[in-house]
């Protein structure tokens, strides 16, 4: 009897405990299959007009930010620093962007000749114009801003593939522009292949087969995560980059930007055929400063000092030293430098022949 009991108290004991363990088990099955079928929903909004909808917007947040961004990141290679980077160590750069205007200055060391590196440029995208500063050579340039960040300094938006290229202003080569992300898929041949994790970040998976597969991330904003390029079916990689952190600048809005991005340029056949398809120079960007609002205007007043040689390509090519405002006047207005000194020559035998003539004239009277 005793044994009995005890059972039927046990089995009293068991039945919340079971029951439990049922409901819990039934909330994690819906949870995985509400969580299922988000991903199914959400794979399926994702087509390439929505993907460049949202990119577009993130490029928005970044670049026409309305309350102004400021960045400071350090610049290294990690692979080979000799070939095609240029500073030995890190360059240090900071960024400062308020539409219609980026300011940029660089500080680093060369590798040629070790000594010290620094150019500070603003760029005026909306009238197309570029001051640019070398201020260890004391030379100044002024160059029509073509497209957007043309500078060989405006690395960390490049890597973003916001803006790719270099600018060519030599005669006979004629001016082309290569199309920035999200841009480029207007073009056509790019493919949603779906939604896949990389290094743990969930992306969504877009290719034209055999040139470029980008990967772009659904946890921070849109931005491309990973990008490989190719130079053809069946060619060895190209450029592959690689955001490896981000970092949250406004909560409230959930605003996010690349924290560390990672470049490697590989061997091409051209370049070396025995070694095509390995890493020719690999790159880093790191953040180390964000601020967002606050901008001072006048840093994008960017002042041209005074004995600068100045290279001016807006136009007409024109090649001067920059002077003081005396000076220009002097120069500009040597006519009128000349008339002056002309008519005060004249006013002067004037007043003398006045002066001669009233004295002659005394004298006789005496």
């Amino acid at each position: 009897m005793r044994e009995a009991q005890s059972r039927t108290e046990k089995g009293y004991l068991l039945r919340p405990i079971k029951r439990g363990l049922r409901l819990l088990s039934s909330i994690v099955i819906l949870w995985a299959l509400s969580i299922s079928q988000a991903r199914c929903d959400e794979s399926q909004e994702l087509t390439l007009e929505t993907i460049t909808q949202r990119m577009q917007r993130t490029k928005d947040k970044l670049l026409r930010n309305l309350d102004g961004l400021a960045l400071t990141y350090t610049l290294s290679a990690f692979e080979d620093p000799q070939n095609e980077f240029g500073f030995a160590g890190a360059a240090t750069i900071r960024n400062v962007i308020r539409w219609p205007e980026l300011y940029i200055d660089v500080t680093g060391v060369n590798v040629t000749d070790g000594l010290l590196f620094q150019r500070t440029s603003v760029y005026d995208f909306l009238h197309h114009r570029t001051v640019a500063l070398d201020r260890q050579n004391q030379k100044a340039f002024l160059y029509p801003a073509r497209f957007l960040f043309s500078s060989g300094h405006s690395d960390y938006y490049k890597y973003l593939h916001f803006a790719e290229g270099h600018q060519l202003y030599r005669d006979g080569i004629p001016f082309t522009q290569a199309a920035t992300v999200p841009e480029c898929f207007s073009r056509g041949g790019y493919q949603v292949l779906g939604i896949e994790e990389v290094d743990g970040e969930r992306c969504v998976h877009l290719q034209k087969p055999g040139v470029d597969d980008l990967w772009i991330s659904l946890q921070h904003g849109y931005y491309v995560h990973k990008r490989v390029t190719t130079s053809g079916p069946g060619q060895p990689h190209r450029v592959e980059t690689q955001v490896q952190s981000y970092e949250l600048v406004d909560s409230k809005t959930e605003f996010w930007i690349p924290g560390q991005i990672q470049r490697r340029d590989y061997f091409s056949p051209d370049d070396d055929a025995a070694r095509q398809g390995k890493v020719r120079s690999g790159r880093e960007i790191n953040v180390t400063d964000v601020e967002l609002g606050g901008i001072d205007e006048s840093l994008f007043a960017l002042e041209i000092p005074v004995g600068f040689h100045v290279s001016d390509l807006m136009g007409e090519e024109k090649y001067y030293v920059q002077k003081t405002a005396f000076e220009k006047l002097v120069d500009d207005s040597h006519w009128i430098f000349s008339a002056s000194i002309g008519i005060s020559l004249l006013i002067i035998v004037l007043v003398v022949g006045m002066l001669l003539y009233f004295s002659r004239r005394q004298a006789r009277m005496e």
